[in-house]
């Protein structure tokens, strides 16, 4: 084969890959954490149901209706923000007795694989509690598929619920491990119940961010559509210089831009944003996305690499490295 036919192949090969890396950005749904839950339950003595549940916690899903194979989670939560309606139970479970959340303070679950079980979706993954990663299996209601909200955003569901062995993960609780009369204190089952939001905010609705003629945001995506990416810098570091203007206004600006179809300029907005807040691993999220759109996936690897350095809990990252060629 000659070199002009090795070097058209191998163009096609890398535009064809970045396209297909593009595309998985139209399948990921971070959580709408508003309008999710995760809920547990645990039987004390014998038959009352002690209930609680974590309010701090983040998911990525990916999910291609068409292809249920595909289906794949990054879910974290935060041990120190479980709640079981009593204040001195809650300090008990974050204490080294339980799930010792000084030394372990997340919970983790990132899928391995997915398949379709008749009116079931089976997603198998790892999940990590204290010191111990198991292989289970999530047994879900399917989705009903990607369903369009009133303010025209995407959204997908997903629910379930997996009853766990708490001794199996180390969670002990010895304490409350007597049996009086033939019944132990606490069973060792604890079943876990959760539903999850995926969301994707279309332009229409993100474009109300921007509207606040107060906020940075406003001015500065004013700015780009007077004069470009040029005028909208001008912009930011004029306001910059006479203000506190944190990661988030040139963040908005480059996402709406990532939504109008024009990755390349949300990548000059957002890479100066990554320069100014290289602490910031949204910063580094939303810069990776703005280079997948791109087809610049070789630089987008490296930033969500960076932003999973800053925050090993940065859901977005972990979900769409997973699936990076």
């Amino acid at each position: 084969m000659s070199r002009l036919k090795l070097f058209i192949l191998a163009t096609l090969l890398s535009a064809s890959s970045g396209f297909a890396q593009s595309g998985l950005m139209e399948e990921i749904f971070q959580l709408d954490r508003s309008h999710s839950y995760v809920n547990f339950s645990i039987t004390y003595m014998g038959y009352a149901k002690v209930r609680g549940s974590f309010s701090d916690f983040n998911a990525a899903i990916r999910y291609d209706e068409n292809d249920l194979s595909k289906t794949s989670v990054s879910f974290v939560l935060k041990v120190a923000s479980i709640d079981t309606n009593n204040d001195w139970r809650d300090k008990d479970l974050q204490s080294p007795g339980w799930f010792d959340a000084e030394v372990f303070p997340t919970i983790q679950f990132t899928s391995t694989a997915a398949n379709s079980e008749g009116n079931h979706l089976i997603v198998t993954g790892d999940l990590t509690i204290k010191d111990v990663t198991q292989s289970i299996e999530l047994k879900m209601k399917k989705p009903l598929g990607v369903l369009k909200d009133n303010r025209d955003d995407l959204q997908v569901i997903f629910e379930g619920s997996y009853s766990l062995n708490r001794k199996a993960y180390h969670v002990m609780g010895k304490r409350w491990d007597q049996v009086k009369e033939g019944i132990a204190s606490l069973s060792d089952e604890v079943t876990v119940e959760f539903s999850l939001l995926g969301k994707q905010i279309k332009a229409g609705n993100f474009s109300n961010w921007l509207r606040n003629p107060r906020s940075p945001q406003h001015h500065i995506y004013q700015a780009y559509n007077q004069g470009g990416t040029t005028q909208a810098i001008e912009q930011y570091q004029a306001m910059q210089d006479t203000m506190n203007v944190g990661h988030r206004a040139l963040n908005m600006v480059g996402y709406m831009l990532v939504q109008e179809n024009k990755a390349a300029d949300a990548v000059v907005l957002l890479q100066r944003n990554a320069q100014d807040f290289p602490e910031q691993t949204n910063a580094f999220e939303s810069l990776g996305e703005a280079l997948t759109h791109a087809n610049r996936i070789e630089e987008a690897h490296v930033v969500y690499q960076k932003a999973l350095e800053l925050d090993a809990n940065n859901v977005i990252a972990l979900e769409v490295l997973k699936h990076f060629q």
